[in-house]
């Protein structure tokens, strides 16, 4: 079921209803084109680095960000933006591209805060246990599955 949900970011409320399941699978695939390949060098260690350290060098972050400016355009950039805050309300105001433009300018600190949160009311579930949040865990669910398969057979 669609919810709005509520956060005061610096001062002001912002009201975030979600997607449609259809409009979230498509931002979703967006997302990952855009962002994929620069998260899996921040969040995926190196083959000398155990995933329960989940560290990254400074080297692997300058490389990760470096490896998403080369592949991200700033109109690309600028309407996937946009098209995140399509659902969102500043004090009871839908954000517009214009009012974007106005309530933003010369602070993208809280741009970035409020686009965050909209990714946390449409994707918690990404970041979590059934998302990347698998990445971070000691055994593999897969191997355990074919482990009982197995077992079971027998």
């Amino acid at each position: 079921m669609i919810e709005t949900k509520e956060k005061r970011i610096d001062g002001a409320n912002y009201s975030v209803t979600q997607m449609t399941a259809r409009k979230a699978l498509r931002m979703k695939a967006k997302l990952m084109k855009i962002f994929g390949a620069s998260l899996a060098q921040i969040f995926l260690p190196s083959n000398e680095k155990p995933i329960s350290g989940m560290s990254f060098s400074k080297d692997e972050a300058v490389k990760a960000l470096q490896s998403l400016a080369i592949g991200l355009d700033d109109e690309t950039f600028e309407m996937l933006i946009v098209d995140l805050l399509r659902y969102v309300r500043k004090d009871g105001v839908e954000l517009t591209e214009q009012i974007i433009d106005m309530e933003f300018a010369g602070d993208l600190a809280i741009l970035f805060k409020v686009v965050w949160f909209v990714l946390e009311v449409n994707f918690s579930s990404f970041f979590g246990e059934s998302g990347i949040g698998t990445l971070f865990k000691e055994e593999d669910p897969l191997k355990t599955t074919t482990m009982k398969r197995n077992s079971v057979r027998k």
